[in-house]
C-alpha cells in the first residue's frame, strides 16, 4: 500500500475516534452554533441553490440550516448515492419529509420522488469531511463520492463543515483532491490560508 494511503487511513481512524466520542448533547449544541454561523454568513445568504449533506450521528447536523434555507426560498439539494459506489447526484428536496431512511440507517432522498439538479447549477456546497487542514484540503471517508462530484460543480463556492477538533495543520492529499475555500465549525467560519 502506498505511504499516502496508509497515512490517510491512520488519520481517518484517529479523527473518527475523536468524533465518535462526542455525546449527543455536544453534537446538538455544536450543530446549533454552526447553524447560526452559517445562516448569518453573506455567501450563504446570497446563494440561491445550496447542497447540504445529511449528517451521520456524530457529524455537525444541518437540519436547522435546511429548514432555514427552505423557508428563505432557496433550492436545497442533498446527496443521492448511486448504485455505483463512489458516484452521487444532487437531489432536490422541498422539505425534510422528502427524506427516508436508507443505507447505513442514514436519511436519504426518497427514490420514489427523486428530482436531480445538475451540479453546475449549485451556488454553494457544504462539504462534510473526516478532517480538513488550514489550506482547505479535505480527508473524506475514502470512497471518493465528493472528489468526483465536486469536479462537476465548477461554479459552486465550497465550505467544509466539521468540528473544530477536525481542523488540522496539514493532512495528506492526492492530486485529485479539490480544496474548499472556507471552513465552518462550531467556533465560526474561516477562510482557508
Amino acid at each position: 500500500m502506498e505511504p499516502n494511503k496508509n497515512a490517510k487511513q491512520e488519520l481517518r481512524k484517529n479523527i473518527l475516534a475523536v468524533r465518535r466520542g462526542m455525546s449527543p448533547e455536544e453534537v446538538a449544541a455544536g450543530s446549533a452554533r454552526l447553524a447560526e454561523h452559517l445562516c448569518s454568513w453573506p455567501i450563504y445568504q446570497a446563494a440561491k441553490t445550496i447542497m447540504l449533506y445529511l449528517a451521520m450521528p456524530d457529524e455537525p447536523h444541518l437540519d436547522k440550516v435546511i429548514s432555514h434555507a427552505l423557508s428563505a426560498g432557496k433550492t436545497i439539494c442533498v446527496p443521492h448515492m448511486r448504485e455505483t459506489r463512489g458516484l452521487m447526484d444532487a437531489a432536490i428536496i422541498a422539505n425534510l419529509d422528502d427524506l427516508v431512511v436508507g443505507k447505513f440507517k442514514l436519511l436519504t432522498p426518497n427514490p420514489a420522488t427523486l428530482k436531480l439538479l445538475d451540479p453546475s447549477e449549485l451556488d454553494l456546497i457544504i462539504v462534510p469531511g473526516v478532517a480538513f487542514d488550514k489550506d482547505g484540503r479535505r480527508l473524506g471517508m475514502g470512497a471518493g463520492y465528493y472528489d468526483r462530484f465536486l469536479l462537476q460543480a465548477n461554479k459552486a463556492e465550497l465550505i467544509g463543515a466539521a468540528w473544530a477538533a477536525q481542523i488540522l495543520e496539514k493532512i495528506p492529499t492526492d492530486d485529485h483532491d479539490r480544496p474548499v475555500n472556507y471552513l465552518i465549525t462550531e467556533d465560526g467560519i474561516f477562510t482557508r490560508r
